[in-house]
């Protein structure tokens, strides 16, 4: 009787393709932002670095220049421009209460590139983050608002698509608004993983976390595995899973992910809508221990201490099942995308009564052991370091980990394991390192320095005060002091002293820095300041040859700054 409830509980779940929880959006107030298929290679809430994507990414065939148009009636309210990140981005407020966002541009239209170029001129800076007023850009519905493009932090030309609500700025899944995707393809399930949540939890008689292979496809995904999995104790469960559409073949995040035991919902969440001061959070939905060793991204049934996501919709005990009589149970997942295709891993538990007699003895702190807790500042201090971790930096509390090392080539200090690279951290933490000699006319010079996986180092700042290097970390790690006195690199890729650059449309310039990064620079004709656009991502600065360029000889200067103060400059005349 149990197996035919069961049953008719999953077949009822499946058939049933309408939205957990989903508010009524309107679906044909706004047209596609472009006139080609849309073709995506990002979803609304996929799992990123850090953060949900908040939006959804439109391929534009592997090129760049297609016209984005506006998808409704409305104003430009903000323009951002940055050399990482969105790159050149769009936001448009509309009459009926959302804003729709066009990041990666390549460029914008003729009004949009004016307004911009003129702030930028004026404020002398490439970088820049204006609101014009509401009348000064007026759109209409279909207009083409710019060109798409790569620029920003993106991997290859695409459009960045949200829409947002105006009144509290939250993105919410474009989907939902009657955009036309072809997909008609099931989520995939490829890993589930089992975790003990104490010494007391059993998995096949081991207290350690269990992964198992998932095969096949849909409805039939099954554990790759002929023994069924015995439990006793607390444990949750976590899965790797992914959405495919029709016509790419990337790997995209998930709409929703549900967990039954027997026919009881334990756990769900669901991606229509998130605020960008929860993103972070994605770091304690995800096993971040498993992402940051094997690069896959298990998303937890666990609901830690300090998660404040908003996603989820129905959570059981925080997500951990308590396995603590002879039984056998089904678990069962439910995965779907947005359009309702349906995927099915369902699998028995062996459940297994505790026994007193394997039950270990609990742990004692050592004198050197520290719990740092989620709910309060933490203070760590030895001789040579001082570590301040706020309330609310930890998801859960945990027994502080900290060790020596000796210092790696041309350090000023030990290497200070602080932690370890596992454990996420939320907000940011205050870090102080007492160098074992630095020269007191290189104090300004000095930056701490995390040494990542490959032994690559990744200047995280610094400034010298009361004898230590201080500067905030957002990532536990190894951490030890370096000395940045080395200017920036310039080379000049297509110019150089008294060349006739006539025929020329652009000045391209590469820029460096090995340790503590760029700061700033500054490009001038004459003595005026250019514009020169930054592809950070590229090491690139470009000018586009202008009005400000003069016929005749033209002196060009670039300055450039590093973050310890550090300078180089490149200095050629050019014939125009």
């Amino acid at each position: 009787m149990v197996k035919i409830l069961n049953l008719f509980l999953i077949l009822l779940i499946i058939c049933n393709n309408r939205t957990i929880g989903q508010k009524n959006y309107p679906e044909n107030y706004f047209r596609s932002p472009v006139d080609i298929s849309v073709n995506l290679s990002g979803t609304f809430g996929e799992l990123r670095n850090n953060h949900f994507h908040s939006g959804i990414d439109i391929k534009t065939e592997g090129i760049e220049g297609k016209n984005i148009y506006a998808v409704a009636d409305g104003y430009v309210s903000r323009v951002k421009v940055s050399p990482n990140g969105f790159g050149k981005a769009l936001y448009m407020t509309h009459p009926n209460g959302y804003v729709s966002v066009y990041a990666h541009l390549k460029q914008f239209n003729n009004a949009i590139d004016e307004y911009v170029k003129n702030e930028q001129y004026k404020r002398e800076s490439f970088a820049i983050n204006i609101y014009p007023d509401k009348n000064k850009l007026i759109v209409k519905k279909s207009d083409i608002i710019g060109l798409s493009g790569n620029s920003g932090s993106s991997a290859g030309p695409h459009l960045h698509y949200e829409l947002r609500d105006e009144a509290t700025q939250k993105p919410i899944n474009p989907l939902l608004f009657g955009i036309k995707v072809n997909d008609n393809t099931r989520p995939k399930i490829r890993l589930l993983k089992i975790y003990p949540v104490d010494n007391y939890s059993r998995i096949n008689n081991s207290n350690q976390p269990k992964k198992i292979t998932v095969k096949g496809y849909g409805l039939n995904h099954y554990l790759n595995t002929k023994n069924r999995i015995s439990i006793s104790g607390k444990v949750f469960f976590g899965i790797e899973t992914y959405d495919l559409f029709n016509d790419a073949m990337n790997k995209n995040g998930v709409y929703s992910i549900e967990l039954f035991l027997d026919s009881t919902l334990l756990y769900s969440h669901i991606l229509n809508t998130f605020s960008f001061d929860e993103t972070r959070y994605i770091n304690s939905l995800i096993d971040y221990r498993e992402y940051s060793k094997n690069k896959r991204r298990l998303q937890k049934t666990y609901i830690a201490s300090n998660n404040k996501l908003s996603i989820y919709k129905k959570v059981l005990n925080n997500g951990i099942i308590n396995f603590q009589k002879d039984s056998i149970y089904t678990i069962t997942y439910i995965i779907k995308d947005i359009k309702g295709n349906t995927s099915k891993l369902s699998f028995q538990i062996n459940s297994i009564k505790p026994s007193k007699s394997e039950i270990p003895m609990k742990d004692t702190l050592r004198n050197d052991q520290h719990i740092f807790s989620y709910k309060n500042d933490n203070i760590f201090k030895t001789e040579n370091i001082i570590l301040k971790v706020p309330a609310n930096a930890l998801y859960d509390s945990l027994l502080f980990e900290y060790k020596v090392s000796d210092p790696v080539k041309n350090s000023f200090s030990k290497v200070y394991n602080i932690h370890n690279k596992y454990t996420p951290l939320h907000t940011w933490c205050n870090l102080s390192i007492e160098p074992d000699s630095i020269p007191g006319f290189l104090t300004n010079k000095a930056i701490i320095v995390n040494i990542d996986n490959k032994y690559e180092l990744i200047s995280v700042g610094g400034e010298w005060k009361d004898g230590y290097v201080t500067t905030k970390i957002r990532n536990f790690g190894k951490y030890v002091i370096m000395i940045d006195t080395i200017a920036p690199e310039i080379k000049a890729l297509n110019i150089y002293n008294n060349k006739n650059i006539s025929k020329q449309k652009t000045i391209r310039i590469k820029i460096k820095d090995e340790l503590s990064g760029i700061e700033s620079y500054r490009g001038t004709i004459s003595n005026k300041w250019i514009l020169m656009e930054y592809d950070a991502k590229n090491d690139l600065l470009v000018y586009n040859i202008d009005d400000k360029m003069s016929k005749g000889k033209n002196s060009f200067k670039l300055v450039v700054k590093d973050k310890k103060n550090n300078i180089s400059q490149y200095k050629v005349d050019l014939v125009f």
